[in-house]
């Protein structure tokens, strides 16, 4: 019984001492990068997370961190490289959300709700590269200024 003890005492301490507060610890590799500053505050995403892909002319791009923070980006109309818009008319269902799992809470640009810019700067078979910046709408919780985004995500 007591080695069972010292067995499970091992585990525990070995599993609090690979804990960390922070996603720059984590050691997990990945292909992608994702990162913006929200309300001036650095967003980097976890690279496992990072991903694109590309149907029916729509481009989705998304990047998380381990907290369940997020942000992403869907462009309609999708034709590869350019400039694409957000929140500029009602008739423009390309979309641009950071949201967060606690609380549940999004902040949004789309339709004719927040404004934002996607710059796809290259796409290749395998990656999609751009920048973007948007303006986050939540009513009931104040706006977010996301800026300085930048991607490199991989195509699935």
């Amino acid at each position: 019984m007591k080695t069972l003890q010292k067995i499970l005492l091992f585990i525990s301490a070995t599993v609090l001492i690979s804990c960390s507060a922070t996603d720059n610890d984590l050691g997990v590799s990945g292909e992608g990068s994702f990162s913006a500053k929200v309300n001036g505050e650095e967003f980097i995403s976890l690279s496992v997370s990072v991903g694109a892909t590309v149907a029916n002319n729509v481009l989705a791009v998304q990047g998380s961190k381990s907290s369940g923070e997020f942000i992403r980006l869907n462009i309609m109309n999708y034709t590869g490289v350019g400039t694409y818009k957000t929140g500029d008319a009602v008739t423009n269902a390309s979309s641009m959300i950071y949201g967060t799992i606690n609380p549940v809470a999004s902040w949004t640009s789309t339709f004719n709700i927040g404004s934002g810019t996607v710059i796809v700067t290259e796409e290749t078979a395998t990656t999609v590269t751009g920048t973007f910046s948007f303006e986050g709408v939540n009513t009931n919780a104040g706006n977010k200024t996301i800026t300085e985004g930048k991607f490199s995500a991989p195509k699935s």
